[in-house]
């Protein structure tokens, strides 16, 4: 939460009356009992001060809340799941000491014994991360318009996990922020390491580049073909017709008006292939202001008018898709894959949740 609302008071409260202990002590679980899944897992606080505590675990939910009321941290954060465990014995005792303690007896360990098993595939989803698209807000400013960009991507990143990759336990939540998470926490993702986190990373990547790169999709089109939907990857083309379909008209063209001013129309202009089909068009949008559905029509108008089977036509229709894809998802990053495992759709930081 941000401030000036996240006072003190308000998330002790928010924490005793609204934070859904139980619904997450039973995601995280995976059993109506308390398992390793739960037990095992890292748990670290941020509190006042900036004081951060690692290493800490709990028996069950009401344990965890009773610890959170406590420290009443400013955020916490949901590590992995390790290799020691609470023994049934003492897990009710106010102290213990076993030869597989829990990840807060972390100091009791040979260096190194203490390792990290398990951890959900998790992905950040930021609204800054279309900041150079959407018009509506920027930077630290959010609004009911900008959450069409988050439900764009979810659109497209839930029906890759699933069909693609077949997962089943897709989690999705509200970040806290500006943003959204998601958590795959199917055994097979689970046991995911870190080379075949960023394969799944690098398979979903469409948008690359940093800010001083202008063209930043490229859907791997070939020239050649007459239908350049065809080349595309399976996965892009469903992503592709999912976003014309639902997205494309009403929250570019529409909402966002995103090609309304000269910076937008320029930055689409950049993109062309066709120097002479840009230049048409910088003349017709510099001397007449129109909107963005305008535009587009008259940008479809000019593919139009190059005959069919001309190379240069064909050559037009890969970045009239790139702009389809490019309000799919930010640009993606990795995390460091150790502890808090995110996989980021954003610009280029790295950090936990």
């Amino acid at each position: 939460m941000d401030e000036p609302f996240a006072t003190p008071e308000v998330m002790l409260a928010f924490y005793k009356r609204l934070y859904p202990f139980k619904s997450l002590f039973n995601w995280l679980n995976h059993d109506h009992t308390p398992s390793r899944f739960f037990t095992q897992r890292e748990f670290a606080f941020t509190l006042e001060n900036d004081v951060y505590l690692r290493y800490n675990s709990f028996k069950d939910s009401d344990d965890l809340k009773k610890q959170i009321e406590k420290l009443n941290p400013s955020r916490f954060e949901i590590g992995a799941v390790y290799n020691a465990r609470v023994s049934a014995q003492l897990r009710n005792q106010p102290s213990f000491l076993t030869t597989s303690p829990q990840p807060k007896d972390k100091k009791s360990l040979r260096p190194g014994h203490l390792q990290p098993l398990k951890r959900e595939l998790v992905f950040d989803i930021d609204m800054t991360d279309y900041d150079s698209i959407r018009t509506c807000c920027s930077g630290k400013g959010i609004c009911q318009r900008c959450w069409g960009f988050i439900a764009a991507a979810v659109t497209v990143l839930d029906k890759a996990l699933r069909d693609d990759f077949g997962f089943n336990h897709v989690l999705w939540v509200y970040s806290g922020r500006r943003g959204i998470h998601c958590w795959v926490s199917d055994r097979e993702a689970m046991d995911l390491t870190d080379d075949q986190r960023k394969s799944i990373m690098g398979y979903l990547e469409v948008v690359r580049g940093g800010k001083e790169q202008i063209k930043k999709v490229n859907v791997r089109g070939q020239p050649r073909d007459k239908d350049v939907t065809k080349s595309l990857h399976p996965s892009l083309k469903n992503s592709l017709n999912a976003l014309g379909e639902r997205y494309f008209a009403g929250l570019i063209l529409e909402d966002q008006d995103c090609f309304a001013d000269e910076q937008g129309w320029t930055t689409f202009l950049e993109l062309l292939p066709d120097k002479d089909v840009a230049e048409n068009l910088r003349k017709q949008w510099s001397s007449k202001p129109s909107d963005s559905a305008s535009k587009w029509e008259d940008f479809k108008s000019q593919i139009k008018s190059i005959p069919k089977g001309d190379s240069r036509r064909v050559r037009l229709f890969i970045p009239q898709q790139e702009v389809s894809l490019t309000i799919s998802a930010g640009p993606t990053s990795g995390g460091d894959g150790r502890y808090y495992t995110t996989i980021h759709i954003s610009p280029s930081r790295r950090r936990s949740i």
